[in-house]
């Protein structure tokens, strides 16, 4: 009889699901795979590339009004735009401005005098607004015809006034300046016009001014090598107000008078100013170099330190000194001998003045600097009317006299009578030591 099958035991668990794991293995491994970024242990699998970020472009931090600017160019600029390039100015000829500048409306001198009160006015005020348009590139001012018109009239108010041109429009006047390499305005010329109008009560930083661009030196990549070029083409004078050397970082950072209520400002040089007072006694103003007056300032101290010339605590010019002692009147004869007074401040400009004019034309006063390429004057002795030497030993004369004639009138002072009374007394006013 047939044998009946044994039955057949069962397969173990692991037995019985092992083709379904695997097939729910393979079916798992691309989600895998896709969880660790397609990374596997092999090495050699490729990284999909990563996005990267571009970097930023540098940032230009130069100053960029300025950067186009061309040599010649003629920029309508704010005071305080501008960055000394010497430490130093000459505060008399600062104080010369600041005294003619502010006539005394109410002065008793012409009172009842319409003309004569106008007259003076228009001498003192009316310079202020005749300077600013000249140095400006406007020519000159309009004459006040009231003296109503010239108290209403204010720098910082350009409708106020009037000149002959419009500011900006005759380049010939004006004060030049470098496009540094950070695309600032770099002064090569007019610290002193700028300070006298920076100090004045109707100018200030703010006031607008006009320029002319005589070289733009921002390509060059660093501060080092824009100034190496400036000193390099004498647009620099790296000297403190003691004629001491100096490095640019000690440079100031505005024009105008130092001061305890504003840091930034410039340093006196007393022999800046005594250079400016021999103007047109021992020197034409010309087409001189830059810092012309620095240098003859530099051969007058070395005349001082040789004892050759007097130093300047000879001669009375500051205070304790009154006005009166300062101003006593130092005169040049015909013959060129030293007459009048000995002591004052004319004093020290007469000496200084025969010593620079005693020059030859090719004698040097700074490094290649010859006296004739600094404008010195030719004194002769017995020089008629009308020469350079009578019009210098007139202007000497005339450094130190008041604004009255003889008469009665008003004239036009010596500018150091001007300056010395406001370094003594400020603005001009009845009541203080001006003398009305």
């Amino acid at each position: 009889m047939p044998r009946t099958p044994s039955p057949v035991a069962p397969l173990p668990f692991a037995a019985r699901w092992r083709p379904a794991l695997r097939v729910l293995a393979l079916a798992s491994l691309p989600l895998w795979l896709a969880a660790c970024n397609g990374s596997s242990d092999d090495d050699d699998a490729p990284t999909p590339p990563v996005a990267e970020t571009p970097a930023p472009p540098p940032v230009d931090t130069r100053n960029q009004a300025y950067l186009t600017a061309k040599t010649g160019d003629v920029l309508k600029v704010r005071i305080e735009e501008l960055r000394p390039t010497q430490a130093a100015i000459g505060y008399d000829q600062i104080y010369y401005k600041l005294g003619r500048w502010q006539g005394d409306f109410a002065r008793p001198t012409w009172a009842g005098n319409a003309v004569n009160q106008l007259d003076y006015v228009n001498r003192t005020v009316g310079k202020k607004f005749s300077d600013y348009c000249e140095d400006m590139g406007g020519t000159t001012a309009v004459a006040f015809t009231s003296v109503a018109q010239a108290q209403a009239a204010r720098l910082d108010k350009p409708d106020s006034f009037a000149c002959t041109a419009a500011p900006g429009s005759d380049p010939t006047n004006l004060k030049t300046v470098v496009i540094g390499w950070d695309g600032n305005l770099y002064l090569t010329d007019g610290h002193h016009t700028f300070s006298s109008l920076r100090e004045i009560f109707d100018g200030g930083p703010k006031l607008p001014v006009w320029v002319k661009v005589s070289a733009n030196y921002s390509t060059l990549g660093t501060s080092s090598a824009f100034w190496q070029r400036m000193v390099d083409e004498r647009r620099a004078w790296l000297r403190d107000g003691q004629n001491q050397p100096i490095t640019v970082d000690q440079l100031p950072s505005r024009v105008g008078i130092a001061n305890a209520q504003e840091a930034g400002g410039m340093q006196e040089d007393r022999y800046r100013s005594l250079v400016y007072f021999t103007r047109d006694i021992a020197y034409s103003n010309g087409s001189l170099p830059e810092f012309a007056e620095f240098l003859w300032g530099d051969w007058l101290r070395r005349q001082v330190a040789g004892g050759q010339l007097a130093g300047l605590d000879a001669y009375a010019m500051v205070a304790p000194a009154t006005p009166a002692q300062i101003l006593t009147v130092s005169t040049l004869s015909a013959a060129l001998a030293p007459t009048g007074a000995n002591d004052g401040y004319a004093a020290a400009v007469r000496n200084a003045a025969l010593k620079m004019t005693a020059l030859a034309d090719t004698d040097i006063v700074f490094q290649d600097s010859t006296a004739a390429s600094l404008g010195r004057i030719v004194l002769v002795a017995g020089a008629a009317s009308g020469t350079p030497t009578k019009a210098a030993r007139d202007a000497l004369e005339e450094l130190p006299r008041n604004d009255v004639k003889t008469n009665g009138d008003p004239r036009t002072a010596g500018k150091l009578w001007y300056s010395v009374n406001y370094r003594a007394c400020g603005k001009p006013a009845a009541g203080t030591c001006w003398g009305w």
